[in-house]
């Protein structure tokens, strides 16, 4: 069984790709750009927690680089999850929005854009999941 979803802005004319092909696209992609498309109101949710996720890989393998394991890494994922759950909800504070740019590398402008697009609700799940 093969299963495609379109995150909105990826994919061919139909707008449909594998999980797979996704992730690979989403390694090709800045922090900003992962960052916009988390403000999308257009991305399904799958790819919301797709692009989390390869955030968060970023993050893990940055911080194992710098501190030399993985120990102190673990806890900034756990951040990061929490501080983009909040972005995505329009909940982050000013002071989460600044830690979360230097955790990314992102400017604090470009996140103000991606806040709170998904806090109305339910435009998100529209069917973006196919089976065949």
């Amino acid at each position: 069984m093969n299963v495609g979803f379109s995150p909105a802005g990826f994919g061919g004319p139909q707008g449909v790709m594998s999980t797979q092909d996704f992730k690979s696209e989403l390694k090709n992609q800045t922090n900003e750009d992962l960052i916009k498309m988390l403000g999308d109101s257009k991305v399904s949710p799958m790819a919301k927690e797709m692009i989390g996720k390869e955030l968060e890989e970023r993050m893990n393998a940055k911080g194992a680089e710098g501190a030399g394991g993985a120990g102190e890494s673990e806890g900034e994922g756990d951040d990061l999850k929490k501080l983009l759950k909040k972005l995505q909800d329009g909940t982050i504070s000013s002071e989460e929005l600044k830690k979360l740019s230097g955790m990314l590398g992102v400017d604090v402008a470009t996140l103000e854009k991606a806040k709170g697009k998904e806090a109305g609700g339910g435009a998100a799940a529209e069917g973006e999941i196919q089976g065949g």
